[in-house]
């Protein structure tokens, strides 16, 4: 059965006697002068002005710095478990068994996003990820931990995750309005890789000092925030309408949406060549960090922090650009980016002059990234959202299972810097043909304006 969200209401204010999103900035811009207007519109945190959005923005953040603790953890548990044999193929393997569900299940997920209630699949779907850290907890605490139960673990979390992802994306335009999207966009990468520098930091200090076990702790306890703050608020979900067409006709609803819009096709491909070639680097790290750096786990931390704390640095800065910043060069800008920071990364062979270019890499990664979002969120319709949504968590973490193989096995044939190197070519190359041809990634009124 779906379920709708009907709280409050856009005429009156919502049900928390909060004037409503568009009344608010209706009435701000009548009391306000232009200057006045302008600098708010600058302000990187303009989105905080909307009780739900900071409801969701505060209890992800929680939420998120236990999964990056458990990630960091999982990592290297898997990295000291194979070390003697081919670490780089097993981390290879359990990247592809973490994102593969998102690979198969994405479509389907879109589908749900769009009749059910969003607020309420996340909600069981915190609560079931809750349970699986326990689980992998517990079985850490007793010694009983191996490669097979560590796959078959992250294989559950990952179905999970790939029903959740499009549902947390599509809902941002149900707490926010149109004209802050780009802003609640990047605020929101911001929490996520905020949560990415403390989460590797916290994670191997409480690694080094207690064990994995109570990574895995932390992190389940962290579900809860999340959870009581989606508790807490109420989305405007737009009621789903029914099609007339069959059952697939209206699976791939997004798919021939996506392909027939240019500009939705060319950002889609984009995060699908930053993601492809660009993080593969996240999966080699924990050998690069060992083999190429000399590093153990609280360097290994460092690393992972460091590019969570350039992903910040680089979220922030988006979310301060004007309205009218084309997204287009934003996702050229990233690219190039990306592709010279980790060509830079792959010859490195100094600590920290490689902390320092992994955080050029994460804030590249982030600008684009955040440019695609907004930029397909804004594109979509109301009913397909969920749908179209679906296609960027396909192409920005669907593909990872097969970037993971295939950059695992280069990585135990020529070597993780090696690796990392030919996808910063590949990136390059990229860039270079968005340079060649703008008109790809521009939208249709800049055309018709230029």
């Amino acid at each position: 059965m779906a379920f709708y969200e009907t709280e409050g209401n856009r005429c009156m204010g919502n049900s928390n006697g909060e004037p409503d999103k568009d009344i608010y900035s209706i009435e701000a811009t009548v009391e306000a002068g232009p200057e006045a207007i302008r600098e708010r519109e600058r302000n990187p945190f303009k989105s905080f002005r909307y009780r739900d959005y900071r409801f969701f923005w505060s209890g992800a953040l929680v939420s998120n710095v236990g999964t990056w603790m458990q990630t960091v953890a999982v990592g290297w548990v898997v990295y000291d478990i194979t070390k003697t044999g081919n670490p780089s193929a097993a981390l290879g393997v359990i990247n592809f068994l973490n994102f593969l569900p998102t690979t198969l299940l994405t479509l389907f997920a879109g589908l749900f996003a769009d009749r059910l209630n969003r607020k309420q699949l996340i909600i069981v779907a915190q609560i079931l990820l809750m349970m699986q850290a326990l689980v992998l907890a517990r079985l850490t605490q007793v010694n009983d931990i191996t490669i097979v139960s560590i796959g078959g673990l992250v294989l559950f979390g990952g179905v999970i995750t790939a029903f959740v992802f499009p549902a947390w994306q599509a809902m941002l335009p149900d707490i926010v309005p149109g004209k802050s999207l780009l802003n609640a966009v990047a605020l929101n990468a911001a929490q996520f890789n905020g949560a990415r520098l403390l989460g590797p930091l916290l994670g191997g200090l409480v690694f080094a000092r207690y064990g994995a076990a109570e990574v895995f702790y932390v992190n389940a306890i962290s579900f809860l925030f999340v959870i009581g703050a989606l508790a807490l608020i109420h989305p405007q979900q737009e009621k789903h309408v029914r099609s007339g067409g069959g059952a697939i006709s209206t699976l791939t609803a997004g798919l021939r949406y996506s392909r027939e819009n240019r500009l939705v096709a060319w950002l889609l491909i984009s995060v699908l060549m930053l993601s492809l070639f660009g993080m593969p680097y996240i999966t080699l790290m924990p050998v690069i960090a060992a083999q190429v750096l000399g590093q153990g786990a609280a360097g290994y931390s460092v690393l992972m922090g460091a590019s969570g704390l350039g992903a910040v640095v680089g979220a922030l800065s988006v979310a301060s650009l004007p309205q009218h910043v084309g997204r287009g060069m934003l996702v050229c800008i990233a690219v190039l980016g990306m592709g010279v920071a980790l060509l830079a990364f792959s010859l490195s062979r100094n600590y920290y002059l490689s902390v320092g270019l992994v955080s050029l890499v994460g804030a590249s990664f982030l600008t684009g990234t955040s440019a695609v979002m907004t930029g397909v969120q804004s594109a979509a319709p109301p009913r397909l959202r969920g749908r179209v949504m679906a296609l960027f968590v396909l192409c920005f973490i669907g593909i990872q299972p097969f970037s993971s193989l295939i950059f695992g096995w280069l990585g135990g044939m020529i070597g993780p810097e090696s690796a990392v190197l030919g996808g910063a070519v590949v990136l390059l190359a990229y860039a270079v043909f968005l340079w060649l041809r703008p008109g790809l990634l521009v939208e249709p009124e800049e055309n018709a304006g230029g």
